[in-house]
């Protein structure tokens, strides 16, 4: 039985590569041009926090009617205020995040989102079709080796640059919550389909049954 269900997993592989054009990720080599940001949607999927850790998941939705495909990291800043804070803000303004780009691909059990191994992917994006990443950090304020300790910030608008894209997405946070960072956050690379990984990994093994 195992081997005939290979078998099968085979031929719906070799069949799924016939219809390629029809799917709505497709990932590898692209002559698609670059997604922009006129014809994509960035959003704030979901986020977990447990113990200090803190893995956001973002979804990018291309709402043309063409064909577009993205490789790399996105860039992101943020606008709020220092401090960790709920409510309207007062004189929001930029802000200063370290930002890093992640390749640990879950080798921090803390952080197991992103790509486990293997060159970065160019991503396809299909009309309607999604990609995602990740954003990890913390909402704890710790010590640095200097023992001072790092700063936090409030903030309630992301702002996104796509790879290859001199304009951002501007991104809000899911209803009721707001982005709240300590230190630096590390960024995972886009990646084919809902989940921000390679593999693909069920989005209930991040956010419990309902997803």
């Amino acid at each position: 039985m195992r081997h005939r269900w290979w078998l099968v997993q085979i031929v719906v592989l070799l069949a799924a590569a016939c219809v390629a054009p029809l799917n709505s990720v497709v990932a590898g080599a692209s002559s698609a041009p670059t997604c922009q940001s006129s014809s994509v949607h960035v959003t704030e999927y979901n986020v977990s926090v447990a113990a200090g850790n803190v893995n956001d998941l973002y979804w990018i939705r291309n709402v043309s009617h063409q064909a577009c495909s993205l490789r790399g990291f996105v860039r992101v800043s943020f606008e709020g205020v220092y401090g960790l804070t709920t409510g309207k803000l007062k004189n929001p303004h930029a802000l200063t995040v370290l930002v890093k780009d992640s390749r640990n691909g879950g080798a921090n059990g803390n952080d197991p989102g992103g790509l486990k191994s293997g060159p970065i992917p160019t991503v396809t994006l299909a009309p309607r079709g999604v990609a995602s990443f990740w954003i990890y950090g913390t909402d704890e304020s710790y010590h640095l080796v200097s023992d001072q300790l790092t700063k936090c910030i409030t903030s309630y608008r992301m702002l996104v640059w796509l790879p290859g894209n001199d304009h951002s997405d501007v991104v809000g946070p899911i209803p009721g919550n707001g982005f709240y960072w300590c230190g630096y956050i590390g960024l995972h690379p886009v990646l084919a389909g809902e989940s921000g990984t390679k593999p693909p990994v069920p989005l209930s093994h991040y956010f419990g049954p309902t997803g």
